[in-house]
């Protein structure tokens, strides 16, 4: 990274004048000028106090089974850069901690001085017409988007002004990286840190020269340059360039018009409902409790001001190579005040910075410690410029949860983790090792009645109530974290984080606007998708940690399996791609498996295959009420009624996999890991936080996805890291503050579905505004007499014409069949393909199923009586698309303007639907034996694109 000196910089300030010196104020069109930024009600003249970090302090833990989590879940790994940024002649500069909050300048940042006055009215200008840069710098930060997006390589780009003569030339990659820096408006900060990621030299540890954890020396020998660095990309000046974006201020105004119950897409928030993490009651009370910062209150609310922002945290380790030894550490904001369907796109996360490897940091709380003085000045409230009103507030956010898989939120929270005695973080019971074994490991079941170490102690509880665990709360956790931080000595302090589960007092309890535990939900796609379905099937076959079915019988044959992992493979190819990627086959390719394979296997193909293929139906029902619950937590909006059947269908369904695979036998005591325990705190999540997606793992998945393709060096990967992630940092926030989304995605802009243009196609937004028809196209047909006869009789049906009338009509008509349908009302609507024109490729997905809605009479079959028309939903296979173009229908009337719009006919042979299956109660997974009736009907009434697997 080339140092970035004070003269190019914009500091923490982008909308500063220094910032703004290439634009002719000429050029503005004048506005009114905002008033007065508004006063923190905080004594200015009383210092904001330090964090007392750590509070006393760090007890030399001795390392203990139960301390060395071990993470097995898959992930998605990142990317590096090419320069390294641990060279030291490649520094941003050394560190001082001047550096990391100047609390005599957040004093002053309060009020607004004279020459914030004088600039206002300036930068109101500039804002008004999106900060216009030159073009030569949008060639820059065309290049500039161009080598990131791509991963290319530095020697690639400079190979970029041969192969594309421009005039003036681009600069090489030095200028534009410093150019890039100077145009984002802000610089990084860096920060020493211990070489083997132990801990960041700041607050307490800014003076040690040794790491206190590994005694590896800070600096090179004979020097004082630091042998590894931690780069944090600072918080405030983004979320201030995105209060001067018109469009990204309006839509970040979701959250306060979903609060106030006019969501712009015509949700609310309804009382019963939980349809966002607005609903949770930990938000809820946030709005009814005044800020406070360190001890001291604000007179105002939390989340009071529209324009308050809330944050969510999230982090994981993340292997650069395959064999997922080193680990380095992502960490990640997400903004909440963006709506559902924006705020998990890896374009809107916000990165703080990558902790290095190789190995997972001892002292997270340090790397965390200069994001605290953010959100401590955030909380306070930051000077900041609204475009939308054209006037200075005070910007506020605040962090409301934390999420990440165990090993990660145990870190944060700096607990023992799922191997300790008390291994969950929501409630207090005590785990329990298998009799006799080596291995350190605690588990939880909730009958130890038989336990040698709970049997004849009338101490222990023999068994732990499941709708009434000892639940955690926020007092009684941070009591007994202070009580570690004040143990006379380290064994003291070993022996009571060893039975609270707490090590100390995370740095994160000092913001007030999280809650402990209930901040730190429990995150689904590892909870479900990467433990506890996979260990199920690993019962199933007789795999789990050397159990056999013991009293039992729920194993599976080896052939059954094979069988059924064969089938699984072989149902992608009925199974459309917009369902998502294939299931490999989870017999023998069970590397192959990501959470997104088994969500998919679990919910869609879990429940038919293994149907009828266990010794007993109950380990076949146990497993189909699991993916009933699944179904219900996965819902865009859950009801308090459903919260409740969640929370005691868990509380059935633990209950009943203890009686199945744990017996009550404390050598099986191996079947009962923390990630079944943890399903009867999920519901409580819910209530407090909001859907299960609100805080699950996927998006730092994808952005871990996308960091590994940059990780060219082998040698310095983290330096890599850092590269990419600072300037993916820097290209988004050019992005915002001169509104240049558009043009630095390097694409075509994205149009309305309705408005855009594909060649070949058929449109007639006023007959079919929801669809649109795509080749393969066959004119001017020759029809059988019998599909005749079919269209004959639906036209007839239609406009309520004799069929003589209909079939002079069709003589003249102009009918072409086509072979693709999309849906054109919604941004990824469904193409449907037709099995007759389908080009059927050897590796292609079937997408040629589909649900209808459709009016039935209810008296077809009896010709006298009154036609009663009645809704009924089939599903079939769409075999035909007839568009149907001629002059008129209505002789008495011809020139009716919607008697000559073109009418489109759908083909579609019904699936003939067995009996209901009691078994997939509450499914919503039909079973059919053969296709039965051709229909011809209008293809409005094709509702979505369906799987049929064979």
């Amino acid at each position: 990274m080339e140092e970035i000196s004070n003269d190019e910089s914009l500091g923490d300030d982008i909308n500063g004048a220094d910032g703004l010196d290439d634009i002719n104020l000429a050029d503005f069109h004048l506005g009114d000028s905002p008033g007065p930024c508004p006063t923190s009600p905080l004594d200015e003249d009383e210092p904001i106090e330090l964090l007392s970090y750590p509070p006393v302090r760090i007890h030399p833990f001795t390392t203990t089974v139960e301390d060395e989590d071990s993470d097995n879940d898959d992930v998605q790994y990142g990317s590096d850069s090419d320069i390294p940024l641990e060279d030291p002649e490649i520094q941003a500069g050394e560190f001082n901690e001047n550096d990391i909050v100047d609390w005599e300048a957040l004093k002053k940042e309060i009020g607004v001085s004279s020459w914030d006055q004088s600039g206002a009215e300036y930068e109101v200008h500039a804002a008004q017409i999106a900060q216009k840069m030159d073009e030569y710098d949008q060639a820059i930060c065309w290049a500039f988007a161009f080598k990131h997006t791509t991963y290319s390589t530095d020697s690639a780009y400079k190979k970029i002004p041969f192969a594309f003569r421009a005039d003036p030339p681009l600069p090489n990659l030095a200028r534009l990286r410093s150019r890039v820096c100077y145009l984002s408006g802000f610089k990084p900060e860096i920060y020493h840190c211990c070489p083997n990621s132990c801990c960041c030299y700041v607050g307490p540890h800014a003076d040690l020269e040794v790491c206190p954890f590994c005694n590896e020396g800070r600096y090179r020998p004979g020097t004082t340059k630091p042998r590894k660095t931690f780069t944090y990309i600072p918080l405030v000046p983004r979320l201030k360039t995105f209060a001067l974006n018109q469009k990204l201020a309006k839509t970040m105004q979701y959250r306060h018009d979903y609060h106030s119950g006019f969501h712009q897409m015509g949700l609310s928030a309804q009382d019963g409902i939980t349809a966002d993490i607005f609903d949770g009651s930990h938000y809820k009370n946030l709005c009814q409790q005044n800020i406070k910062v360190g001890q001291r209150v604000v007179p105002d609310k939390y989340f009071s001001d529209a324009r308050d922002v809330a944050l969510g945290l999230s982090t994981d380790g993340f292997a650069p190579f395959n064999k997922r030894q080193k680990t380095a550490w992502p960490l990640i904001i997400f903004n909440y005040n963006l709506p559902p369907d924006l705020r998990f796109h890896v374009e809107n996360i916000m990165a703080l910075g990558i902790i290095p490897g190789p190995r997972k940091p001892k002292d997270i709380d340090s790397f965390l410690w200069p994001f605290m003085q953010e959100l401590f000045r955030l909380a306070q409230g930051v000077q900041a410029l609204d475009i939308l009103s054209a006037a200075y507030f005070l910007l506020r956010a605040f962090l409301i949860v934390v999420f990440g898989d165990i090993p990660a939120v145990s870190l944060v929270m700096r607990m023992k983790g799922h191997n300790g005695i008390s291994p969950c973080r929501m409630c207090e019971i005590k785990g329990l090792r298998v009799p006799g074994a080596r291995a350190t490991t605690h588990y939880v079941p909730l009958d130890r009645s038989l336990h040698p170490d709970v049997h004849g102690n009338p101490q222990q509880i023999k068994r732990y109530d499941p709708r009434n665990l000892p639940l955690r709360s926020h007092t009684a956790l941070l009591e007994q974290a202070r009580a570690v931080d004040l143990a006379k000595s380290s064994a003291e302090a070993d022996r009571l984080a060893k039975k609270s589960g707490i090590k100390g007092t995370p740095i994160l309890s000092y913001l007030n606007s999280l809650s402990f535990p209930l901040s730190f939900p429990y995150d689904f796609m590892h909870l479900i998708w990467e433990n506890l379905i996979p260990n199920l099937i690993l019962h199933w076959t007789g795999a789990f940690k050397g159990l056999d079915d013991g009293e039992e019988s729920y194993r599976l044959a080896n052939a059954i399996w094979e069988a059924i992992g064969a089938k699984s493979e072989a149902a992608g190819a009925y199974i459309p791609s917009a369902y998502g990627a294939r299931v490999p086959n989870i017999a023998k390719d069970k590397k192959a498996c990501t959470a997104e394979t088994w969500s998919f296997w679990t919910l869609y193909i879990g429940p038919v295959l293994p149907r009828k293929r266990f010794n007993n139906s109950k380990y076949y029902c146990h497993f189909v009420s699991l993916v009933v619950l699944l179904n219900t937590c996965l819902q865009f909006e859950i009801t308090d009624k459903e919260v409740e059947t969640v929370h005691e269908g868990f509380v059935n369904w633990v209950s009943e996999y203890e009686k199945i695979y744990y017996q009550n036998k404390p050598e099986r005591l191996s079947a009962c890991p923390v990630t079944v325990h943890a399903l009867l705190h999920i519901a409580n999540s819910i209530k407090a936080m909001g859907p299960v997606w609100c805080y699950w793992a996927f998006p730092m998945e994808r952005y871990c996805g996308r960091l590994k393709p940059s990780v060219r060096s082998r040698r310095f990967p983290y330096a890599s890291l850092d590269r990419y992630v600072l300037e993916d940092s820097q290209l988004t926030q050019i992005k915002a503050f001169y509104d240049m989304a558009e043009e630095l995605t390097l694409r075509e802009p994205r149009l309305p579905p309705e408005t855009r243009e594909i060649w070949g196609s058929f449109k007639d937004l006023d007959a079919y505004p929801s669809c649109v028809l795509l080749l393969p196209r066959k004119k001017d047909l020759v029809l059988e007499e019998g599909t005749l006869k079919s269209i004959r009789a639906a036209l007839s049906t239609r406009f309520n014409l004799p069929l003589r009338a209909v079939r002079q009509h069709l003589q003249h008509a102009q009918i072409e069949e086509w072979g693709t349908v999309r849906r054109i009302d919604s941004d990824e609507g469904d193409t449907i393909h037709t099995s007759n024109l389908d080009t059927r490729w050897e590796d292609k997905q079937d997408a040629t199923f589909v649900r209808v809605e459709m009016l039935e009479d209810k008296h077809e079959k009896h010709k006298r009586k009154r036609v009663k028309l009645v809704p009924k939903t089939f599903y079939g296979q769409l075999e035909h698309l007839f568009l149907i173009r001629f002059p008129a229908l209505n002789d008495a009337d011809s020139s009716r303007e919607e008697d000559n719009r073109p009418i489109i006919l759908a083909a579609i042979r019904e699936c003939k639907l067995e009996k209901d299956d009691p078994d997939l109660a509450g499914l919503d997974i039909h079973l059919y034996n053969t296709l039965g009736a051709l229909h011809y009907l209008d293809v409005t009434c094709i509702q979505a694109l369906i799987a049929a697997a064979v």
